[in-house]
């Protein structure tokens, strides 16, 4: 079985009142890389995890144990449960006190798991894991962490996982610290906070939030649990303030991208960091350009596949800026995509008149910059064939 659902945690239920066993996974499509994977047999749930991402998650779950063992070692030769099982085999943990290890992790995988708005979900039929130490009533597991599951639900608007990573820029530190000096307790759902953002100082917010790291990392790090710092963080992320990556972006970003070179010209560091991060994902190169009066040399001397430019800047407008490139022997055929806020006609037909080629309005999602990014390659490329043809 596979499919999109509006709510994985009713598709749990109906699971549960049928005699099946088998592993549900549930994806999301803010991130690519991370799904959820529940083993269950008829009504109960034998383990519960995180796939695809890395071991962010048992660091802060292992903090907040209080276990004074060492991780288990993962590796790509053994699934995760069976390397959770070697570990409770090698230090000579009681089963007893294994099997409340292994409710807590899959307690709060479940929470993440079935509280998703809207998700991809594939039921594999017969797969387990094997030995089975735990096999919790699905109904028993739920009711106490209803709650906890309700307000994820709320969360997930803003933020896809705990394994998100969360940025703070430079230029947004003075709106962060404005928002800083009015926090409250109460959080944007109206839910009480037992903690507040004047909790931590201004500097250790700083120190933290400049070095994109996931929600589990900045948990273990102030030593708070992951609902507690999403509350926190949750109008910042709305009003924009603070910045959310995929939890792809960490390992996209330690590689070196070797596609084809896309340059983007946007006075805006925030739209440069979000096309920087999107279109590295996808293995391109991106050259980043905030002053566009500036901007012919580095463009001839880079020569990128592919221009991407922002109508409204200052010094010169994106219109301006397209009509002197196409007076460029070296940039004229350089296919350009012009960011707009506006969406009229008039737009459109100034775009074309100044020679670019397409054009995309604001806010851009990351499907559509990719899309509209392999598509105009695609169309240049077979357009410098065909000239090839006809020479």
């Amino acid at each position: 079985m596979q499919g999109t659902l509006k709510n994985p945690y009713n598709l749990l239920q109906s699971i549960a009142q049928k005699n099946i066993t088998g592993r549900l996974s549930i994806s999301i499509p803010q991130d690519d890389f991370l799904t959820w994977d529940l083993y269950i047999g008829g009504s109960r749930l034998y383990f519960a995890t995180a796939i695809g991402c890395g071991c962010e998650r048992f660091d802060l779950l292992w903090q907040q144990l209080n276990l004074d063992i060492p991780l288990p070692k993962f590796s790509n030769d053994k699934s995760e449960y069976e390397s959770l099982y070697d570990w409770q085999l090698e230090h000579q943990i009681s089963l007893t006190r294994f099997r409340q290890i292994l409710l807590i992790l899959s307690r709060e995988a479940l929470i993440q798991a079935i509280s998703h708005n809207e998700a991809s979900v594939k039921f594999e039929a017969n797969a387990c894991i094997k030995p089975v130490l735990i096999a919790a009533p699905i109904h028993d597991l739920i009711k106490p962490i209803a709650k906890h599951v309700r307000l994820w639900q709320q969360l997930h608007n803003q933020i896809p996982s705990p394994f998100s990573l969360i940025y703070l820029d430079r230029s947004k530190v003075k709106d962060f610290s404005n928002f800083w000096e009015n926090a409250e307790t109460s959080d944007s759902k109206g839910t009480e906070n037992p903690i507040s953002l004047q909790t931590f100082s201004v500097s250790i917010w700083l120190e933290i939030l400049e070095k994109k790291l996931s929600i589990y990392e900045v948990c273990r790090q102030l030593k708070v649990e992951t609902h507690i710092l999403s509350l926190l963080l949750y109008p910042l992320i709305e009003s924009q303030i603070l910045e959310l990556f995929p939890s792809s972006s960490k390992a996209i970003a330690s590689q070196s991208p070797q596609g084809p070179l896309i340059a983007c010209i946007d006075d805006s560091n925030t739209v440069q960091n979000q096309v920087k991060m999107v279109l590295e994902m996808s293995g391109f190169q991106v050259l980043g350009i905030t002053e566009p009066s500036s901007c012919l040399t580095s463009l001839v001397r880079r020569k990128p596949a592919l221009i991407l430019m922002d109508i409204t800047m200052p010094e010169i407008n994106g219109y301006e800026l397209c009509a002197m490139l196409r007076q460029s022997r070296h940039l004229r055929n350089v296919p350009i995509v012009m960011f707009t806020g506006r969406d009229g006609i008039i737009d459109r037909m100034r775009a074309q008149l100044v020679g670019a080629n397409d054009y995309l309005t604001k806010p851009v999602t990351t499907h559509k910059l990719i899309e509209k990014v392999h598509r105009m390659l695609q169309k240049h490329s077979n357009h410098l064939n065909q000239e090839d043809l006809v020479v």
